[in-house]
Formats: C-alpha cells, structure tokens, sequence
C-alpha cells in the first residue's frame, strides 16, 4: 500500500500515538508501546516531509528525518499569524526540537523485533536510565510517550497553521 496524501501520515501518527498510550496504560507491552510511540513521530515528520517532497531516502531514521521535514524551517509569521507571540513561535520551535531529541534518543526502528528483556538490556547499555526507579523500561516509555505528546501537539499546530496558509 502506497500513501500518496500527506494527511493519511497525519492521521496516522495521531492514530499511533493514542495506540502507544492505550499500550502503556495496559502495563504489559512498554516495548510495543515504544515502538508505536516513534512510529507516531515518523508519520508526523513524513507527513510534513510529503508537502516538501514526496520522494522518502530517510528510511527510518527519525534525526534525518526530521530535517528533511522542514518543521524548523516554517515561516514564523505563520505562527504569529495563529496568535502566537514572536518569543513564542521561538519557544515553539525549541520545544519541538527539544521533544523530538528526546524520541530519537530512545527510539529504534529495530525495537519492533525486541523483547521486553532484551530493550531493557539495550537501554541499560546505552545508558538511558537519566535516574528512573523502578522499571527502566516503563520509565523510559513513559518518557518517550510525553516527548512524543509535546511533539504532536506542537506539530499539530504547525500543521493546522500550514494547512489554512499552504506549505512554505
């Protein structure tokens, strides 16, 4: 199946971040959870990539990707013009790179293939305890999963702004 409209991958990403938060809430899949929680980001970030340019040579990788989208790279005015101040459309685009660090810092493609066990044991080899108790992998789902809530927020805004004014 081929997706030929920016707003599928839109719609997508929502879909996959309420599925990633569904997953999490249940307690039993934080591995699944992670995984779906990035793939949200994926859409969001393809999604914009596509009103660029539809051609895809990111593959999965989410830093790449993130910069072909051009999310940063949008008018502030279009911003301003949806009621944000100049210090906040700066703020805004602080905060969506700053969020999408925090996902691409716990997030794989390759997750999709692991076990719970063996996440938690490549997530202790990297180091990306950043002081949690109790279970590294909840922990570092639920990180992930308010990373990728202040990313969709944000990029949903940018979205609804490019949409009523038309890519940049």
């Amino acid at each position: 199946m081929k997706i030929s409209e920016p707003e599928d991958y839109f719609q997508a990403g929502v879909e996959r971040l309420r599925q990633a938060q569904a997953l999490y809430d249940r307690g039993d899949s934080y591995a699944l959870a992670m995984y779906a929680t990035g793939v949200s980001v994926e859409c969001l970030l393809r999604a914009f990539k596509m009103l660029r340019d539809p051609t895809f040579d990111e593959k999965h990788d989410l830093r790449r990707l993130f910069k072909a989208s051009g999310m940063l790279s949008i008018d502030p005015a279009i911003l301003q013009a949806r009621g944000l101040s100049e210090a906040e459309a700066e703020g805004h685009f602080r905060d969506l790179q700053a969020a999408v660090t925090v996902v691409c810092d716990f997030w794989s493609n390759s997750y999709r293939f692991a076990s719970e066990k063996r996440l938690r044991s490549h997530l202790r080899n990297r180091k990306l305890e950043r002081g949690s108790k109790g279970d590294l992998l909840k922990a570092n789902a639920l990180m992930m999963l308010r990373a990728a809530g202040r990313f969709h927020n944000k990029g949903g805004f940018q979205w609804k702004s490019l949409r009523r004014s038309g890519p940049s």
